[in-house]
């Protein structure tokens, strides 16, 4: 499952954001079914692109539910100029190994 968070973040506490995001990124990583996570800050902008991949939709789910999880969508009520934008693909299990 691919999926891709769109994050507007408020200019003043973009450090303050930016730590969060670190600690959530290395929690995520570290959970299995947790494939691949990417991260884009678009240049002109206080706009990051999330992009992360899991194993299935029950595993993304389930991390969802985890403590970081919950703790970074709460600060990002704080951060974000709007609300969070997430879009969700299943992908082919065949892809994924294919191109790793």
């Amino acid at each position: 499952m691919l999926v891709q968070r769109q994050m507007s973040v408020i200019e003043e506490d973009l450090e303050e954001f930016q730590l969060a995001l670190k600690h959530y990124v290395e929690s995520a990583s570290s959970q299995s079914g947790c494939l691949r996570i990417s991260i884009q800050k678009l240049s002109n902008e206080a706009r990051y692109m999330i992009y992360e991949f899991w194993e299935n939709s029950s595993v993304w789910n389930s991390h969802l539910q985890t403590n970081y999880s919950k703790t970074f969508q709460r600060s990002n009520v704080d951060f974000l100029e709007t609300p969070e934008l997430t879009s969700t693909m299943l992908v082919p299990a065949s892809w994924w190994i294919l191109n790793n």
